[in-house]
């Protein structure tokens, strides 16, 4: 007979992803109180790279993001790494960040930004490993050069407890923020 102590372990683990994402999800809706004259960029949606094929690697999101925009200001952006398809994340990240665009406005937003580009800048753009917890700048990083500036920082998701936390994120990046909350 098998041992079902791996079978108990995992679903305990299952467990914990599925707390993780319900906070992570109350998180991301009680963020839009911090931008409360900014339009969201892409509704109540929050990510877009699931599969539903029957030979899939893993059907769990990769992450979440969500964008919040006002014309003539960066747009404003918040993503969590649960984990990546290509590389390796030692735990789940969170990652904030001003993103600076050529000509954006509210008629070409969503096609400017795909809601992946504060993942790409921890990924791929910034220098490797990307340093947790420090203001990472970087210019024109894209191969497309629609982006024009980025700052943002990234930290372990589990190292926020609450909105402020994620509201000191956004003030060190030099964010206008509301005070409502």
């Amino acid at each position: 007979m098998r041992d079902t102590d791996y079978g108990k372990k995992m679903g305990q683990a299952l467990k914990a992803v599925a707390k993780m994402h319900s906070q992570v999800s109350q998180l991301l809706s009680d963020c839009d109180g911090l931008f409360p004259d900014y339009s969201s960029v892409f509704g109540n949606t929050v990510t877009n790279s699931l599969t539903y094929h029957v030979k899939a690697r893993f059907w769990m999101a990769e992450g979440v993001f969500r964008y919040w925009f006002k014309e003539g200001q960066p747009l404003l952006g918040v993503t969590a790494m649960f984990h990546p398809l290509k590389g390796e994340l030692e735990q789940p990240l969170l990652v904030v960040g001003s993103i600076g665009y050529s000509d954006l406005t509210s008629q070409n937003v969503k096609e400017r930004c795909d809601g992946w580009p504060l993942w790409y800048a921890v990924m791929d753009w910034c220098p490797q490993p990307c340093r947790l917890g420090e203001i990472i700048e970087l210019s024109e990083p894209d191969e497309e050069s629609a982006i024009q500036s980025m700052k943002m920082i990234a930290v372990p998701l589990f190292q926020i407890e609450s909105l402020d936390d994620v509201r000191s994120l956004f003030e060190k990046l030099g964010a206008q923020l509301s005070r409502q909350q």
